[in-house]
């Protein structure tokens, strides 16, 4: 097992000219792009003094900076943090503080953030001017290109404590990762172009951008979603394929005269990060007219875990699984004891293999608690049939997944319980046709106080990211909760998803 700035040299060697990145009309050829993650690395060790281990964060959307910046810290044996930049301020310094960065390289589109970073600032347009340093040879950073045990990335997810988790993955994980989904996708081929849509703060994003590049194809960066964009851009670079979050397939599908577009080049769409509707993928399919594959996964298991194939699409009855575990990786289903339980037995899904995390970032409790028994468990309920099909019908977690973004309501609760005029609230996840799931708080408040809907909703602006935000608010004269005090949040939800199959959408 290598590792990920090895297995780009690699690439960079056997086919320099070929082009490996296109970003706004600019194209980077692999061994550009090896060159220029080289004389980054250097730069950032000889004269910003990076050490191996040292956490890189960035905030930036989607670019090829933020790319180089990926393969750059790698090289110079450090670990790359992207920030989610949907964050609010606050809480992109709570994520970099806890990161313990070194440096944080912050785009220009986002200089209102930089007075609340507690750590070096620097802007990450300066990488522009070392990129084509030259005379930076790349062999005084060969000695960490023999780690694949090392961290590579830390990508935070929400906590269920409130506080944000660094999910550790080594070289071994992202390599791990990217061989099971060539094993599953072979549509995806050396001199392909493949499209990169989904931040580079996701696993999603940065996940399917680098496992591209493994496969020695051109990847087209999207600095971010623009469905009109998009649909010009599949056409204009002959894309033949790309990952894609349900939410992204609705609002392309929406687009006036998006059944004109030339999609001709397309030959696989891999979706996931939240359910689909029968609907919607009965109508991407028509539109697209190519192959769709659907992934199951998460950050601490680098991504995809399952895949349902192209195959499966034709069968109704698997259209509800999320696929069957990929290569390198076991799953199964246990009890409350992580007992396995046999087919058809509903329980926890868990996880173990060479794709799982080293462990969340200073938090050893919360790793214990999630690698419990040589498993790592995902928190989602669900059934395996006797053909190896998973089946996911609700969380045992109380996360929210709205439009790809995971979301514990315990972060939203705290910003409510906040307003003066509240005494008690839950936040609970409901359907939504374009999100997936959005976010509902349900409101206890204090005698003879009153607030109304868009009052609560207003108070949670600059304190939580846009998406954390609830988009709506009940108010109740109680909570339900046990006899230990704990609140029955699937008593509140129950209305909202009765008639449902599947208690995530």
């Amino acid at each position: 097992m290598s590792t990920v700035p090895e297995y780009l040299r690699w690439r960079a060697n056997r086919h320099p000219d070929f082009p490996a990145v296109i970003y706004q009309s600019k194209q980077i050829s692999y061994g550009q792009l090896y060159e220029q993650t080289s004389a980054v690395a250097n730069w950032m060790v000889n004269e910003l003094g990076i050490k191996p281990g040292d956490r890189v964060a960035f905030l930036d959307k989607n670019s090829d900076l933020a790319y180089i910046l990926m393969f750059a810290s790698a090289q110079a044996g450090a670990v790359a943090v992207p920030i989610n930049w949907r964050l609010a301020p606050p809480e992109v310094a709570t994520v970099v503080g806890d990161a313990r960065a070194a440096v944080c390289f912050v785009s220009n589109d986002f200089s209102e953030y930089v007075s609340s970073i507690p750590t070096k600032v620097l802007p990450i347009e300066e990488i522009e001017k070392h990129r084509d340093s030259k005379g930076n040879s790349a062999s005084a950073l060969d000695p960490c290109l023999d780690q694949p045990s090392e961290v590579c990335w830390q990508l935070y997810t929400s906590g269920t404590t409130g506080l944000p988790k660094g999910a550790q993955l080594t070289h071994q994980n992202l390599l791990s990762a990217a061989a099971a989904i060539s094993l599953d996708t072979p549509e995806v081929s050396e001199g392909d172009t493949s499209l990169a849509a989904m931040p580079f703060y996701h696993i999603g994003g940065c996940g399917w951008a680098t496992h591209v590049i493994y496969k020695g194809c051109t990847v087209l960066i999207e600095r971010e979603v623009v469905p009109q964009q998009l649909i010009e851009d599949i056409a204009k670079y002959k894309v033949n394929h790309g990952f894609l979050v349900p939410a992204v397939l609705l609002f392309m599908s929406q687009v006036p005269g998006v059944e004109k577009a030339d999609f001709s080049s397309l030959k696989l769409i891999v979706y996931g990060a939240s359910p689909i509707t029968p609907e919607l993928l009965k109508r991407s399919i028509e539109l697209f007219n190519c192959k769709f594959g659907q992934v199951y996964g998460l950050t601490e298991v680098t991504g995809a875990i399952t895949y349902l194939r192209p195959a499966d699409h034709s069968d109704p009855s698997k259209l509800m699984s999320c696929g069957r575990c990929m290569f390198m990786s076991r799953m199964a289903v246990v009890d409350q004891n992580d007992n396995i339980l046999k087919p058809g037995e509903i329980g926890e899904i868990v996880v173990k293999g060479a794709q799982i995390m080293l462990g969340y970032w200073n938090q050893p409790q919360e790793t214990q608690e999630a690698m419990r028994n040589g498993w790592f468990h995902t928190g989602d309920a669900g059934i395996v049939d006797e053909q190896g099909y998973f089946y996911i019908k609700d969380r045992i977690k109380d996360m929210i997944v709205s439009g790809g973004e995971n979301i514990y309501p315990i972060e939203v609760e705290a910003v409510i319980a906040e307003h003066p005029a509240v005494a008690d609230v839950a936040v609970i996840g409901v359907p939504d046709d374009k999100w997936g799931e959005a976010v509902k708080a349900v409101v206890v408040l204090k005698p003879g106080m009153t607030a109304t809907e868009q009052e609560i909703i207003d108070f949670t602006k600059g304190k939580l990211g846009g998406f954390k935000r609830p988009r709506s608010v009940d108010f109740v004269e109680s909570l339900p909760r046990n006899p230990t005090g704990k609140v029955l949040k699937r008593e509140l939800k129950k209305p909202y998803w009765e008639g449902l199959e599947r208690q995530v959408h």
